[in-house]
């Protein structure tokens, strides 16, 4: 009789949800970061934080009561940041890559140095952080979800184009590592926000008429990692707009 293959055994096993897990987020000290930490740690995870900032780092990990790691990741080697995360906390199987930074540059006026800064912050350090930590999981045959904090301006202008360009290549790497990694039980999604905490001043723009905040994109985000629910997505680049991305020519036509 032939045995099931791998990847059937896998379909047929339960896919696990958050409790107990590992999860690692970079950016996690503030913002959007802090709050998927939070997220993940009332629903049972084992978090560390990764976060370039040592006094927000230490406050975060004492309010969450997790594990830190203070390191910037477009600074050195970002596969040594991984090793680093191993060799303390072991394989990790929830990989949250929420850092990012944008400048206020336009096109004719950004220097290369803010270029590579960018870049290296949003795309390079994370690409190799990740696939550093994926080797371990693939090493050890275990299920892991990643998830990646692109943005609306992934498509939409934002008059950055270095920002806009970096999340744009974020949004391309979730749809090329989800196919890689599928077979082997990983799912790779990500999240868009908008406008997150802008203030009131950005209501007019914004169909749910209200600018958002960390805390409506922390749920989403946990259900996109979370094997129990969203076991069968992966692949998907999910707005958290409020509607913002509807705005068309035609707003700015009509009466």
């Amino acid at each position: 009789m032939r045995r099931p293959s791998e990847r059937l055994r896998r379909r047929r096993a339960p896919r696990p949800g958050i409790a107990g897990r590992t999860a690692v987020v970079t950016g996690g000290a503030r913002h959007i970061g802090l709050a998927i930490a939070g997220a993940l740690s009332e629903a049972g995870a084992k978090v560390v934080l990764v976060d370039r900032d040592a006094d927000a780092l230490a406050s975060a990990a004492r309010g969450l009561g997790c594990a830190a790691v203070q390191a910037d990741i477009s600074a050195g080697s970002a596969t040594a940041l991984a090793e680093r995360v191993l060799e303390e906390h072991g394989t990790v199987d929830l990989i949250v890559n929420n850092v990012g930074i944008t400048t206020s540059s336009r096109f004719r006026d950004l220097t290369e140095d803010e270029f590579d800064l960018v870049l290296a912050t949003n795309l390079r350090g994370p690409w190799f952080f990740t696939r550093r930590l994926v080797e371990a999981v693939i090493a050890d045959a275990r299920l892991a979800s990643i998830l990646f904090i692109s943005s609306l301006h992934s498509s939409r202008v934002r008059h950055y184009p270095h920002y806009s360009a970096s999340k744009a290549a974020v949004a391309m790497l979730v749809k090329e590592l989800a196919h890689e990694l599928g077979p082997h039980g990983i799912r790779v999604n990500a999240v868009s926000p908008g406008w997150i905490g802008a203030g009131e001043s950005a209501a007019d723009l914004i169909p749910l008429g209200r600018a958002g905040a960390p805390e409506d994109v922390a749920p989403m985000a946990v259900a996109l990692l979370d094997d129990a629910v969203s076991g069968y997505v992966t692949g998907a680049d999910l707005a958290i707009d409020g509607g913002l991305g509807l705005h068309s020519w035609l707003d700015h036509t009509e009466a």
